[in-house]
């Protein structure tokens, strides 16, 4: 049961976005979304404006960013005002019930990505803007820490509207990241009308059988069938998602793969792919 849901809200164009995938997977469980802008610290307005060199223009650059900084909170303010009242949904800090959903706006102080891991542990899925900085979204490698040190799943919202789930893709790779995001993903795959399990060979390897998990589905009452695809000179990524797009899916759900490189973990290549297409709602977890 998905029951809190944290909405990471940067005061960018993206947090339309953040706000409609949440809101897609908020309402079959009557869930509450916890709509969060974090502001920088003075620490971090400091080490943002250093390379303005001289105590004077110092000063003045940090004065600009403290400036940006309001603005960009209450963009993300006046982003979930609107959304609130476009979808008549009530602001509320306590649940208001079992089946009706609720939205509440806070901020916190601090950097931006140690404050939304440490509150993305408090809740049962953490949502954010997928893609690229310049088009509103946290970034790969913001996205990438978050996904390796939240402990919960992650939804990255896309470019386009959110549709209601009903068909959800599974990117199953035989390893314990796609078992563990198959299973935080169990309450909406058992909400969706159908399920694909996709395979796809990699670095030249086959594809893994998804049979077994299929069955496991299936035990659940969920309508699943496997596809095995070859990628044909493609990337793995690109496979998968093009088979997801060709089902008509409306959320992709896989696992993070990672590797340690000079004591930094670090994503690997099939899912730096899946976070730079931002097409589709793809729910994360490591």
């Amino acid at each position: 049961m998905i029951k809190t849901i944290l909405v990471h809200l940067r005061g960018t164009k993206g947090d339309a976005a953040a706000l409609s995938a949440a809101l897609q997977v908020a309402r079959p469980f009557g869930a509450h979304l916890e709509c969060l802008h974090i502001r920088p610290d003075w620490g971090t307005l400091v080490s943002r404006a250093a390379p303005a060199g001289m105590d004077e223009a110092l000063s003045g650059a940090i004065e600009a960013l403290q400036k940006e900084s309001a603005v960009s909170a209450q963009r993300a303010f006046d982003a979930f005002t609107r959304f609130c009242a476009d979808e008549r949904i009530p602001r509320s800090e306590l649940p208001l019930g079992s089946s009706e959903i609720g939205a509440s706006f806070r901020e916190d102080i601090g950097n931006d990505l140690d404050r939304l891991i440490v509150q993305s542990r408090r809740h049962d899925l953490v949502v954010v803007k997928g893609g690229a900085v310049d088009e509103g979204g946290l970034g790969l490698n913001g996205v990438g820490r978050l996904v390796l040190s939240a402990g919960r799943p992650v939804l990255l919202a896309p470019n386009v509207p959110a549709r209601a789930i009903r068909i959800v893709a599974v990117g199953w790779k035989d390893g314990p990241e796609a078992a563990r995001a198959v299973a935080a993903a169990m309450p909406i795959l058992e909400k969706a009308r159908r399920v694909f399990v996709i395979t796809a060979g990699e670095d030249g390897k086959p594809p893994s059988d998804a049979r077994g998990v299929v069955t496991h589905l299936q035990w659940h009452g969920i309508d699943a069938e496997a596809h095995q695809v070859e990628p044909r000179g493609r990337d793995a990524y690109d496979a998968l998602l093009e088979t997801a797009r060709a089902a008509d899916a409306d959320l992709l759900v896989t696992g993070a793969y990672g590797r340690s490189r000079l004591s930094e973990v670090i994503l690997g290549g099939f899912t730096e792919g899946l976070l730079e297409d931002a097409s589709l709602p793809v729910l994360l977890l490591h």
